[in-house]
């Protein structure tokens, strides 16, 4: 039972640094650094989150609210609905 909940905890927060690294190639004027600071960590945890290391909860919360979503909707996939309004928004 800790085995599976050890395995979702990973794929959910797989799923937020993909939302991440989304989020800043689409904010270019925003690096990992900056992004750090609008989210009250620091950017050696922002980039340690980026390269796989697991953080807590309350970093996660950080964040999804720097980004502008819930904490649920950062641990999720991006939708296929979500993908299109991400592309429509790359061509104008």
């Amino acid at each position: 039972m800790i085995e599976h909940k050890s395995e979702t905890n990973n794929a959910n927060q797989d799923w937020a640094r993909e939302r991440l690294r989304n989020f800043i190639d689409d904010h270019p004027s925003l690096p990992i650094y900056r992004f750090a600071l609008v989210a009250g960590l620091s950017r050696i945890t922002v980039a340690s989150f980026l390269s796989d290391k697991e953080v807590m909860r309350i970093t996660l919360t950080k964040i999804a609210k720097a980004m502008g979503i819930s904490l649920e909707k950062l641990k999720q996939p991006i939708s296929e609905q979500e993908y299109i309004e991400l592309r429509q928004e790359d061509k104008q």
